[in-house]
């Protein structure tokens, strides 16, 4: 294998990246956020997997509406987010299958009334594809909250004796918030 492609995401032991780019949040990724960034009204979780992120927000105190468009026996499944009409919610939280970044944001923006945070690759800031979404001031990114660790993701959520290979943050955009996007860094 490829160790190039390996620390950048392309591939993992198997050889392929998991079809779905299901790769489950740690639970402490998720309670870093909260101790930064505090949420009202509804959240809705639209890659909802197993339900790693929305039971830590359940957990502290917030209403999550939890879907996905694969089956995981968790949540409302054989949701499209990416299709989504219905209601708005106050926050969007989730972490998007990578390969669709962008098009989970754009759509996070027309369905969140406050605020969106999402956990993705720290070189997720570099693409001229972006460029625009980054630079939007209708729903602007406020904070980028960087791990100061390699955090470990797994394939389907299995552990294998790699990790640690990429650099992850929350990147959260707010709706009331001007002004130029800040970093701060997580333990």
């Amino acid at each position: 294998m490829n160790n190039g492609l390996s620390i950048v995401g392309a591939r993992t032991n198997s050889g392929m990246r998991e079809i779905n780019d299901f790769y489950p949040t740690p639970g402490f990724a998720v309670e870093e956020l909260l101790k930064r960034e505090e949420f009202y009204g509804s959240v809705f979780e639209p890659a909802c997997g197993r339900g790693d992120i929305t039971e830590v927000l359940k957990l502290n105190g917030l209403t999550v509406y939890s879907a996905d468009l694969i089956n995981r026996g968790y949540g409302d499944t054989g949701k499209d987010f990416l299709k989504y009409g219905g209601a708005n919610f106050g926050n969007i939280i989730t972490n998007p299958p990578f390969k669709f970044g962008l098009e989970f944001i754009l759509k996070a923006k027309q369905v969140a009334n406050h605020k969106i945070a999402m956990f993705l690759k720290t070189v997720f800031l570099e693409s001229q594809a972006r460029y625009d979404m980054f630079n939007d001031k209708v729903f602007p990114l406020k904070t980028l909250y960087q791990f100061s660790k390699r955090i470990s993701l797994y394939k389907n959520g299995i552990k294998m004796k790699n990790g640690g290979m990429a650099s992850y943050a929350w990147y959260v955009w707010d709706k009331s918030y001007s002004g130029k996007p800040t970093i701060e860094w997580t333990q």
